[in-house]
């Protein structure tokens, strides 16, 4: 798993062929997803709860909305990228999807730098660059795992990852909704 998850990081694209087409990964894709979301989950709900003041009550259960939004958002944007890659004739279904872009999903791992920032406030700086820096080798990743999973160019792969982005983006929003009303 480890050199696999290195082989994405690096972006290199044969692991992401092989990690697409490889049907026993699919759980490990998912246990990707909800380590990250965990993690994520807890240091923005929960930790960032707890400085702001908040109860503990408060912090698990933003915790939890970020875990739960977070997987429904990786299954429906693999659903959704399967099918606009379909629909510029690529050669991949949802399941492909959800192994490719789970393990992406590590790249949001960069999250847990907003620890830095509880620290002093100048790291923020310095957090808010390599999250940056994180968020495009992160769309570089995805771009990548569609291009390997449709088995089509690289422009297709950017117009899909594009328009699913805008729908994550809307997902993302509305679970940012819900856990605010916590």
């Amino acid at each position: 798993m480890f050199e696999r998850i290195m082989g994405i990081v690096s972006l290199k694209p044969p692991t992401y062929k092989a990690v697409a087409h490889d049907e026993s990964l699919t759980q490990e894709a998912m246990m990707i997803v909800i380590v990250v979301a965990v993690l994520n989950g807890l240091v923005g709900g929960f930790v960032g709860q707890m400085v702001a003041g908040g109860s503990m009550v408060s912090g698990l259960l933003r915790a939890m909305v970020a875990i739960i939004f977070g997987l429904i958002t990786w299954y429906v944007s693999a659903f959704l990228l399967a099918a606009v890659a379909k629909a510029f004739g690529g050669k991949t279904d949802t399941n492909e999807m959800l192994r490719v872009t789970g393990y992406v999903y590590v790249f949001n791992l960069v999250g847990l730098l907003s620890l830095l920032g509880f620290i002093t406030p100048a790291l923020l700086c310095l957090t808010g660059i390599v999250g940056f820096v994180a968020l495009v080798l992160s769309f570089i990743g995805y771009v990548i795992g569609i291009r390997e999973a449709a088995e089509f160019s690289t422009g297709n792969a950017v117009i899909t990852a594009l328009i699913v982005a805008v729908v994550a983006f809307v997902i993302n929003l509305i679970a940012g909704v819900v856990a605010n009303l916590f």
